[in-house]
């Protein structure tokens, strides 16, 4: 049995970045999201509609998940012209760690 101290030493571990954390993976638990996000990791200059494409989806439902990984701080946007083209969001220090961890699993 754990002491009152012992307790509350393990409570002070938590903090804002597990709220963060939990965020990231409920967005990719969606296999679009998943797979829009692991397409990037491998061909990082695809525009949505191309996406929406490979995914065999509508360019509306793309976007949709498109609009939700931004939200979640994983993609950022990038138009040119009349194409948006997302982009790993690598300023979020869970992007990278997502990246690798996918680039182990996948070969």
């Amino acid at each position: 049995m754990l002491s009152i101290k012992e307790i509350q030493k393990n409570r002070k571990i938590f903090n804002e970045t597990d709220k963060i954390i939990v965020a990231a993976f409920k967005v990719l638990s969606d296999v679009n999201r998943y797979r829009i996000f692991r397409i990037l990791v491998e061909q990082p200059k695809l525009s949505i509609s191309n996406i929406a494409q490979i995914l065999d989806i509508s360019l509306p439902l793309a976007s949709q998940h498109l609009r939700i990984l931004v939200q979640a701080n994983l993609l950022q946007k990038e138009r040119v012209g009349k194409k948006i083209f997302p982009k790993l969001e690598h300023d979020n220090a869970l992007v990278p760690a997502i990246v690798k961890t996918i680039k182990q699993i996948i070969k």
